[in-house]
């Protein structure tokens, strides 16, 4: 329903830039539904099955321009709470999206991984690394910033990090608990 609004105000809008911000909105939503689908699929909830639904209806998106994403898992983290996955899930999902419109320039292919696993401490660990060009110091033109910041929010609402890339680096890692306390926004 959301989709739909978002869609039909996108349509009525009269500026390119409204235009735009609301058919990305758009598109955000319906991947993040169709991850949240699938989050309980035989009946317990799966940050990796989330995850792997977020890359492949991005993949859709990214195929076009020649950007592959692939999605592995070197270890399981475990069940987790439904808003823990939705808040990771979302986070994960604003920073492939950025990638696919800022990592690569027209024409030249790329790759994005997202991988899930441990670090040695035991948390939870999901690493978003791209082929593409440098993280810029920077928000791009026409880019706020807006995304990151939200990111940032989210994951210290489940008492998590973002770790952004440092120096010519391009892998953003998002470290967390996987235990089942509840997360409050």
């Amino acid at each position: 329903m959301i989709v739909s609004l978002l869609s039909l105000q996108s349509r009525r809008a009269r500026s390119d830039e409204t235009r735009v911000a609301l058919s990305d909105a758009a598109d955000r939503f319906a991947v993040l539904a169709h991850a949240r689908s699938a989050m309980f699929d035989g009946g317990t909830s799966s940050l990796e099955i989330a995850l792997r639904r977020v890359c492949h209806a991005l993949s859709l998106h990214a195929e076009p321009r020649s950007i592959a994403i692939t999605f592995r898992v070197d270890q399981p983290v475990g069940d987790m709470p439904a808003d823990r996955i939705a808040a990771v899930t979302l986070v994960a999902n604003e920073l492939i999206t950025n990638a696919i419109k800022y990592a690569f320039q027209a024409g030249v292919p790329g790759q994005i991984t997202v991988t899930v696993g441990r670090s040695a401490d035991g948390a939870a660990v999901v690493a978003v690394v791209d082929d593409g060009m440098p993280f810029p110091d920077q928000p791009p033109p026409g880019g706020s910033g807006l995304g990151l910041r939200l990111a940032r929010r989210l994951m210290t609402s489940i008492d998590g990090q973002l770790i952004e890339p440092t120096g010519t680096g391009k892998a953003f890692e998002l470290r967390f608990s996987n235990n089942n306390k509840q997360v409050t926004a």
